[in-house]
């Protein structure tokens, strides 16, 4: 269940007058997105889900399900409908959803490129470990549903860069117990138990590759269109850096024409550390 779901379902009866079709089609959709969200969201509370979260979310079910622009659109109504709600109820002290509009995924996004090939100039302005870690095991073609199983010896002869290798080796959790550590895990060696516990971490570096929001979709795009945007690949080449198939690559390279991208700018982030200390 996700939260208040008998609150909600009520509400769709008693206020909205909605069919038990259509609340099961509601709980349908909004169990998928809390579900997505437990892994990969900051936080699952309603007071901390932001209609940027929802978007990434409709982005990877197109990406993965191909799912039709009306039936992404459905899955919007069902979701403002449930913040609705939960304004309404006192639940969150506002509408959170106001600029979740209608959704066309032709509408530009901006991602940050070329970050990829300058993973040690980011070093000295990362604040948190696991930040270089997603990055770096990112471009190295892991998914998010990888990232908690890896260990040590899964990555360190893929690190080519011997700074970045350095400062990966360096920051992971090592005792006489643990020869070969995960790489994201607790003080007591243990492997995070979500993604959630990654991006808590990420959230010290939010900025790092402004005005991309640091994302696990976001950095996984970004990266994927990076290596589009070079042209100096053939087809076979992309489909097997990124462990993709033809036609999702088809689909990336499609919405690469239609998103804006910006180029990653070393001088930008110098000035905004500058400016923050």
């Amino acid at each position: 269940m996700y939260p208040h779901q008998t609150d909600f379902e009520n509400w769709c009866r008693a206020a909205e007058n909605l069919s038990d079709k259509s609340i099961d089609n509601a709980n349908y959709c909004l169990n998928l997105l809390f579900t997505y969200g437990r892994v990969n969201f900051s936080s699952v509370d309603v007071n901390d889900i932001t209609s940027s979260d929802i978007r990434d979310y409709l982005l990877q079910l197109r990406e993965k399900e191909s799912l039709s622009i009306t039936t992404v659109n459905k899955y919007i109504s069902y979701f403002k409908k449930y913040f609705y709600f939960l304004a309404v109820a006192g639940i969150t002290p506002t509408y959170r959803m106001l600029d979740l509009k209608g959704f066309t995924f032709d509408r530009q996004k901006t991602f940050v490129v070329g970050w990829p090939d300058r993973l040690a100039e980011l070093i000295p302005y990362i604040h948190h470990p696991d930040t270089l870690w997603l990055l770096a095991l990112t471009t190295l073609g892991y998914e998010s549903k990888e990232l908690l199983s890896l260990t040590w010896s899964d990555v360190k002869d893929q690190l080519s860069d011997d700074l970045v290798k350095k400062q990966l080796e360096n920051s992971l959790t090592k005792d006489e117990g643990s020869p070969d550590p995960y790489i994201f895990a607790s003080r007591s060696g243990k492997p995070y138990a979500s993604t959630n516990n990654v991006m808590q971490h990420v959230k010290a570096d939010k900025n790092l590759l402004a005005p991309m929001p640091l994302t696990l979709t976001n950095v996984r795009i970004s990266f994927v269109y990076s290596l589009i945007s070079k042209q100096e690949y053939s087809d076979i080449e992309l489909m097997k850096k990124l462990h993709l198939n033809s036609k999702s690559l088809a689909y990336y390279q499609f919405y690469a024409t239609k998103s804006n991208l910006i180029p990653f700018d070393l001088e930008r982030l110098k000035k905004q550390n500058e400016n923050n200390r």
